[in-house]
């Protein structure tokens, strides 16, 4: 009832949504306009950065929103929210979760779509199923599953779910991990140790230190390889066939 009720007050805004085209150029001679519809916004997010958007695979008009701080100078025990929003509703989001601290990513399943993988700022990553009324993560990694020391700055589903779900998470202590959903518990298993490049190529890299991991992505053909990007700005060319 909620939803009619403001798909009729905003008809013009979905209107506009589904219709809007601009043929004209703007000031700058460039063509292409952007065309600002919905706003979403709620108290609860006030004094927060957002750090993650993504789709839904499936449900093409909902969308999950995670919320942290990049004020690195704060506790890291701030509690933050998860917000799954929808285009039907933009008053207030559909489900909200509560996490311990800043969320920095997060990723749908590709083919189980409640399924919402997160990495958080102290280095945890949690996976929650939005259809759940208790709002609590059903799998959480800890100390005792080698749960990452540093920020959390990407988490990716493994498309293929035929043995099973999994999906692998990059962090700032330079390490790339994939997360293997079990019966019980939430199992890791290290795929690379980053390592600093030294300026002289026979230095031995473990004394170097670790490279602080920021994003990844797997080659959609070959997908036993992936690309890392770090924090010191250098790109490396990795494969699940090996670890290490």
């Amino acid at each position: 009832m909620e939803r009619m009720v403001v798909q009729n007050e905003q008809q013009e805004r979905y209107h506009e949504y589904k219709y809007f085209w601009a043929n004209e150029q703007t000031e700058s001679g460039k063509e292409g306009a952007m065309l600002p519809i919905w706003r979403y916004t709620g108290h609860k997010e006030k004094k927060r950065n957002v750090t993650s958007i993504c789709w839904n695979p499936k449900y093409k008009d909902l969308f999950a929103v995670g919320f942290g701080s990049y004020d690195f100078l704060k506790p890291l025990v701030n509690p933050s929210l998860i917000c799954i929003y929808t285009i039907k509703n933009s008053n207030h989001p559909e489900y909200t979760f509560t996490t311990e601290c800043g969320v920095c990513s997060i990723d749908f399943h590709p083919t189980s779509p409640a399924l919402l993988a997160v990495g958080l700022y102290d280095g945890t990553v949690q996976v929650y199923d939005i259809r759940s009324k208790f709002k609590k993560p059903i799998y959480q990694s800890s100390v005792r599953t080698n749960k990452h020391s540093d920020p959390v700055w990407q988490v990716k589903w493994n498309p293929d779910s035929s043995k099973g779900y999994n999906f692998y998470s990059i962090s700032s202590d330079g390490r790339v991990t994939n997360w293997i959903l079990m019966k019980n518990k939430l199992e890791a298993e290290e795929v690379i140790k980053l390592h600093l490049v030294g300026k002289n190529t026979e230095e031995d890299s473990s004394l170097i230190g670790s490279a602080c991991g920021l994003c990844f992505d797997f080659n959609k053909f070959e997908t036993h390889l992936f690309l890392v990007g770090t924090e010191e700005g250098k790109i490396h060319k990795c494969s699940r066939a090996f670890s290490g």
